[in-house]
């Protein structure tokens, strides 16, 4: 038999031990999944937004701690539509609400100018008159709410006309409702205020046109420029989302390690007599440590494999549940699933080091004298 087969075998003796320390490090392994690709696709979800609906720089407060919930006086963009360089520029406002059925929402207030109203995908109805209360919502927010065009939503405690559903492709945007700037700055209680600046650049500037005016544009004024990228590079909630997301990943994968080690700590002091006759029959030390290890690695491996499947399928719920789909993309990538993996499956190999360790320090005549 081989060396696989005979630690295919060990394991099999125990199944009911076995499958409970595959599960506890599949677990482990999907929510590192899950978290991850949380994580990410908040980042891709705003960054996407974004540039969906005609961002090209991004010019926002400089003590923003959020992209979404940062603020600034109107005025501002006065200054930057001045400079030479700049075709337009348009003030965005963003707030969450809640429906009537306790639904949280997006909202986006757009200035007359902005570039958003122009592409915008409709699929029914039209785009709001910006001297009236009407608006338009994203086609997963109207299906989730049984939401159409000519219907009424109540939102900041007034109720609005839905004229028109678009269709976006990106999470955020399909759940957003989006309005005239002037009508949620009332409504939202922030008259003369924005959250942030979208700026689109003369097409005629090269490279390093673009770079001065960038540059101008943050030395005249109290604001950072940036591209989307940047923009949730810069925002705290996301550093904070991901350094949570990363820690409890690593104490989920570390508790799969730790399930690891309980599980053949006790397989080899169940073994001990079976451990002593190998050594007594010319077992070398490195052959016992690698079956010990072997044993690890598969359930270490048929965990990570498990858990990759759980993680992937608990993804798709979250991102099928209007509450979380509606806001984020939720769909896990290669990478998201191979990084839990570079840590499980060599944690799984540490963790299986130890017992190794104990069944080889065992003497042939103290193991069997023991057993």
């Amino acid at each position: 038999m081989t060396m696989a087969g005979l630690a295919f075998s060990n394991l099999a003796r125990r199944a009911a031990r076995t499958l409970l320390t595959v599960l506890g490090i599949a677990l482990a392994v999907g929510t590192a999944v899950a978290l991850l690709a949380l994580a990410r696709g908040v980042a891709e979800s705003v960054g996407r937004g974004l540039d969906e609906t005609g961002a090209e720089f991004v010019v926002a407060p400089k003590n923003a701690t959020g992209v979404l919930s940062s603020r600034l006086p109107e005025n501002v963009g006065v200054a930057i539509a001045a400079m030479d360089g700049v075709e337009s520029v348009s003030g965005e406002l963003y707030a969450f609400t809640v429906a009537a059925d306790n639904e949280s929402i997006l909202v986006a207030g757009w200035s007359r100018d902005s570039a958003g109203w122009k592409g915008a995908p409709l699929l029914s109805g039209r785009l709001p008159d910006p001297d009236r209360r009407e608006i338009m919502v994203g086609d997963a927010l109207a299906e989730g709410l049984g939401l159409a065009a000519g219907g009424e939503i109540d939102l900041f405690d007034e109720t609005f006309e839905i004229v028109g559903v678009t269709g976006y492709a990106t999470a955020m945007n399909r759940g957003m409702v989006v309005m005239p700037l002037a009508a949620l700055q009332e409504a939202a209680l922030r008259e003369g205020q924005v959250s942030f600046f979208t700026v689109r650049l003369k097409p005629e500037l090269d490279d390093a046109a673009r770079d001065e005016l960038r540059a101008a544009i943050a030395r005249d004024l109290p604001v950072i420029v940036s591209d989307t990228q940047e923009v949730l590079d810069r925002d705290m909630n996301y550093e904070i989302l991901q350094a949570i997301s990363s820690a409890v990943s690593l104490v989920a994968l570390v508790s799969g390690a730790v399930s690891l080690l309980a599980t053949l700590l006790i397989s080899v002091q169940e073994r001990t007599r079976e451990i002593g006759m190998m050594a007594a029959v010319g077992w070398s030390d490195g052959r016992i440590v690698a079956l010990i290890v072997m044993e690890g690695v598969l359930i270490g491996s048929a965990g990570c494999v498990l858990g990759v499947v759980l993680g992937v399928a608990a993804s798709a719920l979250f991102d099928a549940l209007p509450a979380i789909g509606g806001f984020v993309s939720f769909t896990p990538k290669a990478a998201d699933m191979v990084l839990p993996l570079l840590f499980a499956l060599p944690l799984c190999a540490a963790g299986a080091a130890y017992p190794a360790w104990r069944a080889v320090r065992l003497m042939p005549a103290d193991a069997l004298r023991r057993a």
